[in-house]
Parts: structure tokens; C-alpha cells; sequence
């Protein structure tokens, strides 16, 4: 009896120290959040526009930005901006739900959609005739916010293993079956060194290294939206998916390829480990920052399965894009007509801060920063660039009609199917049928459950 009681105080000893913890991150990681509420006295007869960002490469440049911003705009409005890194999604909820949260924020899921808690932008009255109108995220057919980043897949090579294999350093593979056999004179060479690499460890490595050499197979996006149907159509993986199988068999991909993150990847290219590679503007930033190469590489578009259609590509991060809190410019019944002045003066005043994150002058800057690919820019072009080919995107554009962002899904089973396939132990057709089975499921479910309607996604 004296022992269960002691177990008993001790479990609820360690209890008491776990709720402690948390509530002391908790505290700690909205400090600044709430930090932000308690504004200096030279801001009281200021415009307060908040704006929340996820912590990345480009938050030293976004900084400087907004000081900018806030000291050179004759409208007296002040932008209050944080970044996070950890918890980001769940602080956004917490504050939207409590009416304290940000009035523009980025943001990349469907939860606040579904709750009704994101305004659109004809709310604002943005005129976004002045906007690429591939860079809009619409959501049942409304204008819901502009993407600010892209990532684009290209494939690269290192021009002095190709010069010491025999190869041309200015010819990379025009097709699947051609990079086989520059692989295989490579293999031949360095047996040593991978002489193809792909990162397929993360959801969105598949819509870069299955669906971007699939999408001009027919009229999907890498995604495998069949945007004229309007349904997910795996079939279209099936080249592809037999082209990997084919090179693992052969040893020219690693046998724990699926077990590399892109840094790890980056890294080995870096070494000059790995002679080709599929890569993305990301890898870009750490090559023009972090991990200057000391070789000359080759930058182009990744080769198509469909070698007779027409090359089309796609960019890949289709989550990453400013929206607007209802709460901030929703007026009420019950609102005095002071109150209503009030609010139609920040919604002025959030409207121009939301023009000036997606200004040309705004996004240029970012672009040269060589850590980003910002798309709301006139020219993706940089003057005195070494790896200029990542910035070449004119056969590039968003997937506009693509619901993929609003559903719930299961990603981790989703890749551990393709790796099936690519390993041989599940046969490719088999493959297929399970992943359009799955996104059926996904389907049906946005369908009944969510009350989700796919006629807006796809093309009248």
C-alpha cells in the first residue's frame, strides 16, 4: 500500500513539473506577442497594422523592410511586426480565436479558412488587376491572398566530373533514358560518387521529384490535379516511377536515398559526392551563402517524361501566401459610427501595408538578396549571378486551380507507397491504384465533411 502511494505521489509530482514546463514555454514563446499589445507612447495616435511571418532566411531583410516602411509612410500607420519560428500555426490560433491576433499573416493551411476567420481580398477593395493573377489563392472562387515565395525545380550538375567521365560540362542529359547513360560512364569513372540524387524525405519532395517531370504528360499539376477533370490521376506517375526503379536497381541511386534531407544532399554536392542532382531555388540560397561551391555547375530545367509535349513546369511551394484576419475590417450591427471610422481607417491602412509586401520594389529587393525567389516581381533576373539558371523561370507558373493546400492528408504513407514502388517491393500499377485510392478518400471526405466543392478547381 506504502509503495502504491508512493508511485502514486510520484506520478503526480511528475505531472505537476510537465504542466509546469509547458506553461512556461508557453509564456515564454508568447512574450513577445503580448509584449507587442503594450505600445510605446509615441504610437498612441498611429494606425497599428500587426503582421505575423514565419522565421526564415529572408527575416534580416523583411526587418529592415518594414523600418522602412514605418518611417517613410506619410499615412501615419506603424507596422508591428513578429516572426516565429516554433509554434507559428498554433500562436495563430490561439490569438485569432482570443480577437488579439495579427491583422495580415502568413499563412498556408485550410483550419482558418473553414472557421471563417480570413477575409478576402475584395474586402479591402485591393486591386488586383496590378497582380500576376497566377500568384492569387482563390477559395471558392475569391480572391483569399497573394503568394509572396516560390520554389522552382531544376537539375543540376558539376561540370568538372563531367569533363573527367568524358562528358560534355555543357551538355546535361536531354532524357530520362540519357541520364542513365551518363551515369553510367560516371559510375564507371568515380564508383565512389552518386552519380544521381534526389531528396525524397519530405511531402513536398514528391511534387518535385515525381510530379514536376510528370506534368507535361497531360493536364495536371505536380500535385497529380487533374485540373480538366477534375480528379487526382496518379497514372501520370508511372514513367516516372519506372525510371526510378529502373536507376535503383542499377545501384545508381543510393540504397538509403529516401533517408538524405536536402542539407545532407546539398552538402554531398557541395564535396563534389554527387555529380547530378535535382534541385530547388532553396539550394540556391545555401550555395550563394552558406556552401560556396568550388567547381563550375551546370543549372537547367529537369527533363520531362513526355519528351514530344511541350516542356511546361510548375512552381512547388503552393502554401506560402499573405492573407488578411476577418476580425481586423469585419464591421457589425451593433458598431457606433465612430467605430465604423475607425475601422474603414485601418482598413485603409491595412491595405496599403498589404500593396507594399507585395510591391515589385519590396519583392526586387528580397530577389537580390539571392535567398529567395519572390514572384512579384517584374524580372526574376540578377545581374552578376553565378547560378543565374535557377532564376530563369519563363516556362514556370503557379498551379492555380489546385485544392491540394485545403485537404487533410496523410503524407508519410503517401511516400513510403512511392518508395514501394521505386524499391521494387510493390509493383508500380499497384502503386498507382493505392495513391489514387487514397486521394479518393481525401476527396470524398473534403466532400461530405468539410462541404468542400472542387468545381472551383477546375478549368471552365
Amino acid at each position: 500500500m506504502i509503495k502504491k502511494n508512493i508511485r502514486y505521489a510520484i506520478c503526480t509530482i511528475i505531472i505537476i513539473i510537465l504542466i509546469s514546463i509547458s506553461a512556461f514555454y508557453r509564456m515564454n514563446f508568447y512574450e513577445s506577442y503580448y509584449g507587442e499589445r503594450q505600445l510605446s507612447p509615441e504610437l498612441k495616435d498611429k494606425t497599428i497594422i500587426r503582421l505575423w511571418m514565419k522565421k526564415s532566411i529572408i527575416s534580416p531583410t523583411r526587418s529592415y523592410q518594414i523600418e522602412k516602411f514605418n518611417n517613410t509612410n506619410k499615412d501615419n500607420i506603424h507596422i508591428v511586426f513578429s516572426e516565429y519560428k516554433e509554434d507559428y500555426y498554433n500562436a495563430l490560433r490561439t490569438t485569432l480565436a482570443s480577437g488579439y491576433g495579427p491583422d495580415i499573416f502568413e499563412y498556408g493551411f485550410n483550419a482558418l479558412m473553414k472557421n471563417d476567420q480570413i477575409a478576402y481580398l475584395d474586402e479591402i477593395n485591393m486591386d488586383l488587376n496590378k497582380v500576376n493573377k497566377d500568384n492569387i489563392v482563390y477559395y471558392k472562387d475569391s480572391p483569399l491572398g497573394i503568394k509572396l515565395m516560390e520554389n522552382n525545380v531544376k537539375f543540376i550538375w558539376n561540370k568538372e566530373i563531367f569533363k573527367k567521365a568524358g562528358l560534355d560540362p555543357n551538355k546535361p542529359p536531354k532524357s530520362w533514358s540519357e541520364l542513365i547513360e551518363y551515369s553510367n560512364k560516371i559510375k564507371s569513372k568515380f564508383p565512389d560518387i552518386t552519380a544521381f540524387a534526389f531528396p525524397f524525405k519530405e511531402y513536398e519532395d514528391m511534387n518535385i521529384a515525381i510530379g514536376q517531370p510528370s506534368v507535361n504528360s497531360g493536364t495536371i499539376y505536380t500535385t497529380f490535379w487533374n485540373y480538366k477533370q477534375g480528379k487526382y490521376d496518379f497514372s501520370y506517375a508511372k514513367d516516372i516511377l519506372n525510371t526510378y526503379r529502373n536507376l535503383y536497381s542499377k545501384d545508381i541511386l543510393e540504397k538509403d536515398f529516401d533517408k538524405k534531407s536536402k542539407n545532407q544532399l546539398r552538402s554531398e554536392f557541395y564535396q563534389e559526392n554527387i555529380a547530378m542532382m535535382v534541385s530547388t531555388y532553396e539550394d540556391k540560397a545555401y550555395f550563394s551563402n552558406i556552401l560556396p561551391l568550388g567547381f563550375e555547375v551546370g543549372v537547367s530545367n529537369i527533363m520531362q517524361v513526355d519528351e514530344k509535349s511541350k516542356s511546361k513546369y510548375y512552381f512547388t511551394n503552393n502554401s506560402n501566401f499573405l492573407v488578411l484576419s476577418k476580425t481586423s475590417i469585419e464591421k457589425t450591427k451593433d458598431d457606433t459610427e465612430e467605430i465604423i471610422q475607425e475601422k474603414t481607417k485601418k482598413t485603409e491602412a491595412i491595405k496599403k501595408v498589404y500593396e507594399y509586401l507585395v510591391s515589385n520594389e519590396v519583392n526586387n529587393e528580397i530577389l537580390q538578396t539571392r535567398n529567395a525567389l519572390p514572384i512579384n516581381v517584374n524580372n526574376t533576373m540578377i545581374s552578376n549571378d553565378v547560378y543565374s539558371g535557377y532564376n530563369d523561370v519563363n516556362d514556370f507558373s503557379n498551379q492555380r486551380l489546385d485544392p491540394t493546400i485545403f485537404l487533410s492528408r496523410n503524407s508519410r504513407y503517401e511516400l513510403n507507397l512511392v518508395l514501394d514502388a521505386i524499391k521494387s517491393k510493390s509493383s508500380v500499377e499497384k502503386v498507382i491504384e493505392d495513391l489514387n485510392n487514397q486521394y479518393k478518400k481525401y476527396y470524398d471526405f473534403a466532400i461530405d465533411k468539410e462541404k468542400f466543392d472542387f468545381e472551383y478547381y477546375k478549368m471552365k
